[in-house]
This record gives structure tokens, C-alpha cells and sequence, in this order.
């Protein structure tokens, strides 16, 4: 939009509910001078935002331009903690046996660099209820797909929760039972909250959770025509589990859900950790 001093102003409405990465370049700039420098770069926050403004060379002279944008998920300078405790997504006493999923992309070995992909299979039954492994805000839910209870192994539609964490990073749970998510996007999560429901999965490797946490990396690209370059990076977790405290979870090994209170309260701010806590268990299957 133009503003009555004759400045063009570029705003955008961010309708997630996590921060997204911005960047805008102009193909044609014809008597114009920014208030920013150019390409415009930056991190955009959930609701309005003004991000810059154009302002004619001469006013008497015709201006034109013209623009792409490009967009990822997450934020500037990623600082994600790789070595937050998490709890496993299971009920407090429920045993579990995990998998590490294998990336059809990764490499064979000997064939170069692994990649960095990073997801959790925990066994379990249809119905069974899904944690929530850290404080954080929904940022989307998808639970209308049958495909999975129907009896069709993975296949690329599969139903889940997403959660940013106070660091940026994202928790991502599947595969829910269609119909079955307990939060919605926007709401606040604590750790150890009921989120949702396992779906059925019957034909494929069985009923499980599917459990990973990733956040964007970025690089940047001088003299090339995307002056950034992102990625997804996946953080290799390390979990509370009864009886082996916090570990990184070994492939094939059983583990059991707990809860205790010095991983419920990493991120509670000191007047919630002054407050008591209720005692009453939580009802889980």
C-alpha cells in the first residue's frame, strides 16, 4: 500500500502460529530508495508485521517494481537445544519398544555423508494415548485421514500433531487415530499432556508413535541467485525413561514412560515452580 507521504509500504500477516523466515527480492527497482538494505531478509512474527518501506528517488518521475518472496518455517540464527531432556510421549508406566526409522534417501554405508533425518517408532496399541514431550504451542493438526486405521501402511498421509518449542525446534507426533487430536492449532501445551490418540496402522508395521523434533538451518549463499539456502535439521533426542534416568534411545531397546518433576518443570518460569503441583495422576491407558 502507498501512505499519504507517497511511501510504499510492504507489510505481511504471518496467520501461523510460529515464526517464519522472510525473504523478498526485487527483479525490477526503477527510482526508488529502501529504508532496508535489499534483498529484504527477516524472521516474521505470528499476526502483523511492517517489514520496510519504498520511497520515490524523484516525484515527479514514474517508479516500478517488481518482486518475488520466499518462505520457510522457523527462525533467524537457530540456536535449537540439541541436548533438551524430553519425555517419552508414552503414559507414565507404559513400556515401549523403539525404533529408529530408516531414511530411504540416506546413503548406503561407504556412500558419502549421512543425512541428518531422525525419527522415533514407539510401539503401541490402537487407542493408546499420545504425550505431549515439552511445553510448546500447537502449530497444526491434522487428524482426518483413515487411511492408517483402514489398514494401509504409511504412504505419505498420515495423520499428526506439530508443536513449536520455546526454541524454535518442532515436535512432530503421528500417526493419530483419525479424529482423535485433544489439542487444536494456537493452544498451549504443557509436558506430559494427553494430545491425542494412536491410530491403527494394522497392515503396516503396527499401531506406533511416531516422534521426531527438527528445526530450520540456514546457509548463506553469497554471489548466488537464493542468497539463503534452508534446510531441515533433526535433533537426536535424548529421553526420560524410568529406571535409566536420560538417555539417548538405542534402536530395538524396551523403555518405559515416566514423568517426573524436574523434567515437567525445565521451562516453567519461576512463579509456576514456586506453585504446587497437583499429585492426582494423570488417566492414561
Amino acid at each position: 500500500m502507498q501512505d499519504a507521504k507517497g511511501a510504499y509500504v510492504f507489510s505481511a500477516f504471518n496467520h501461523a502460529f510460529s515464526r517464519y523466515i522472510l525473504e523478498l527480492r526485487f527483479t525490477t527497482f526503477d527510482n526508488l530508495k529502501p529504508d532496508p538494505s535489499l534483498p529484504y531478509y527477516a524472521e516474521v512474527q505470528p499476526g502483523s508485521n511492517k517489514l520496510f518501506s519504498l520511497y520515490p528517488v524523484n516525484a515527479n518521475d514514474p517508479v516500478k517494481f517488481i518482486y518475488s518472496i520466499d518462505f520457510h518455517k522457523g527462525c533467524l540464527h537457530q540456536q535449537a537445544d540439541t541436548n533438551f531432556t524430553y519425555l517419552l510421549p508414552v503414559s507414565p508406566g507404559k513400556e515401549t519398544q523403539v525404533y529408529e526409522m530408516t531414511n530411504p534417501d540416506k546413503p548406503a554405508a561407504g556412500g558419502g555423508q549421512l543425512n541428518n533425518w531422525y525419527v522415533l517408532r514407539l510401539k503401541m496399541r490402537p487407542g493408546d494415548t499420545i504425550y505431549a514431550s515439552r511445553k510448546g504451542i500447537v502449530t497444526a493438526v491434522e487428524d482426518q485421514d483413515g487411511s492408517n486405521d483402514a489398514g494401509a501402511a504409511s504412504a505419505g498421509k498420515e495423520n499428526y500433531i506439530e508443536i513449536v518449542h520455546a526454541d524454535c525446534s518442532f515436535g512432530h507426533y503421528g500417526i493419530l487415530r483419525k479424529n482423535s487430536a485433544l489439542v487444536k492449532p494456537g493452544q498451549p501445551v504443557k509436558p506430559g499432556q494427553p494430545i491425542g490418540l494412536v491410530g491403527g496402522d494394522q497392515y503396516g508395521r503396527g499401531s506406533e508413535i511416531r516422534f521426531s523434533v527438527y528445526y530450520n538451518q540456514e546457509e548463506d549463499l553469497q554471489g548466488s541467485e537464493n542468497i539463503h539456502q534452508h534446510s531441515i535439521r533433526y535433533v537426536h533426542l535424548k529421553c526420560w525413561t524410568k529406571n535409566n534416568g536420560r538417555v539417548e534411545l538405542k534402536h530395538g531397546a524396551m523403555y518405559t514412560g515416566e514423568f517426573p518433576l524436574s523434567v515437567l518443570t525445565q521451562e516453567a518460569d519461576k512463579k509456576n515452580k514456586k506453585g504446587k503441583l497437583s499429585k492426582k495422576p494423570l488417566h492414561h491407558k
